[in-house]
């Protein structure tokens, strides 16, 4: 997951818990992944992962007042993205996400953030959740 490769930058950013917010992840994570040419072939990936991890992270926990933590680490061979939140978790056993209903109007975020990276890694429980994902270069 990138711990092979030389740690580059690592860079941290604070998300109210309001989607109203996902937009500044998005372009968090496109200055943070910029000066990497490596990265580039991969940044819809990982934006699109980071934006869904982040958008549940808020969706599936309202009344939580407490930020939603992103930290992006870049390494030679890898991007690692975390996003974690203090909510109430949820049940692991849904792990690994089954192919969402194509005419649902929900439910593809965990698919989504499973298809479009190398390595997802989800720690849950009462008291929050932390998704590691990960895209090797």
């Amino acid at each position: 997951m990138g711990n092979s490769g030389r740690l580059l930058k690592v860079s941290r950013y604070t998300l109210e818990p309001a989607t109203c917010g996902l937009a500044v992840v998005r372009e968090f994570l496109k200055v943070t992944l910029t000066p990497f040419p490596l990265a580039q072939p991969h940044v819809h990936d990982v934006l699109s992962a980071t934006h869904e991890a982040c958008k549940n992270a808020i969706e599936h926990n309202p009344g939580v007042e407490h930020p939603v933590e992103v930290t992006c680490k870049m390494f030679a061979d890898a991007v690692v993205v975390e996003v974690s939140d203090k909510g109430a978790g949820f049940d692991p056993g849904i792990l690994p996400p089954p192919p969402p209903d194509p005419v649902a109007p929900a439910g593809r975020g965990l698919f989504l953030i499973c298809s479009l990276l190398d390595n997802v890694d989800i720690d849950t429980g009462r008291n929050g959740t932390r998704v590691t994902m990960s895209k090797r270069f």
